[in-house]
């Protein structure tokens, strides 16, 4: 759609997306309560709606997300790059350690640093993260890394949002409720809203399902530790590309 062609593609699937997984009960019915068989003033409320809808909740998206990784201490993994930790090769690991000291003209820690100052080890690990990050901005260049992070954005976002999506819901739910009690003239007019009614209602409950059962913060952790992971390891392209242009 047109109107999604000014996010780029990381906003648009880990904010766009979460908004519209969040969202997707109250849009259903938004556009179930009004009739589509012909074009007119609600038609045109309903879409623009939807569309503020969905833009608000993208928006609500990364905020929530940024709240919810502060929590949890994901996003920023600088635990990996520690001596023990098992998700990257210790081997590894210490060829990348030499190589981002002599970048960033700092001294590696030891393994005596990381026991007698934890503080002053992770600072710099967290400087080789924010270097790395700045060093594989080119999403062609580094696919594995920026798909990963696409995912820990997703999972991130869509978690932060999980409690509002909750509330709309139950919000969804009491409202086909009073409708199918209460049989107001205006929806009872409508054709076939017995049926349309019984399907949001199902719709939010296999919704609220998903959202309880597959969204939730475990799921955030392990896609900030696969992203994290991948950072590490997008030293061994960066080590042979700066020793493609030492040998020039």
């Amino acid at each position: 759609m047109e109107v999604f062609s000014q996010f780029d593609t990381y906003s648009l699937k880990a904010r766009v997306f979460p908004a519209l997984i969040s969202g997707l009960p109250t849009l259903v019915l938004l556009f179930m309560l009004v009739p589509w068989d012909r074009l007119a003033l609600s038609q045109v409320i309903a879409a623009s709606m939807g569309l503020v809808l969905i833009f608000a909740f993208a928006d609500m998206a990364r905020h929530k997300g940024k709240k919810l990784q502060e929590r949890l201490g994901t996003g920023e993994t600088p635990n990996q790059w520690h001596r023990g930790n098992p998700d990257v090769p210790e081997a590894s690991k210490d060829r990348y350690r030499s190589f981002i000291a002599e970048q960033l003209a700092l001294t590696a820690p030891t393994p005596e640093d990381e026991q007698n100052f934890p503080k002053r080890s992770t600072d710099f690990y967290r400087s080789a993260n924010a270097w790395l990050r700045e060093e594989t901005r080119d999403h062609t260049a580094y696919p594995l890394l920026f798909a990963e992070n696409i995912t820990y954005g997703f999972r991130r976002n869509l978690s932060g949002l999980k409690p509002i999506a909750l509330v709309c819901n139950l919000l969804v739910l009491l409202l086909c409720v009073g409708i199918l009690y209460l049989e107001p003239s205006y929806f009872v007019a409508l054709p076939n809203m017995g049926e349309k009614i019984y399907l949001t209602v199902a719709a939010v409950f296999l919704h609220s399902a998903y959202l309880m059962t597959a969204v939730n913060e475990s799921a955030v952790k392990e896609a900030s530790r696969a992203y994290g992971r991948q950072l590490i390891l997008s030293c061994e392209a960066l080590i042979r590309s700066h020793k493609s242009n030492m040998t020039k």
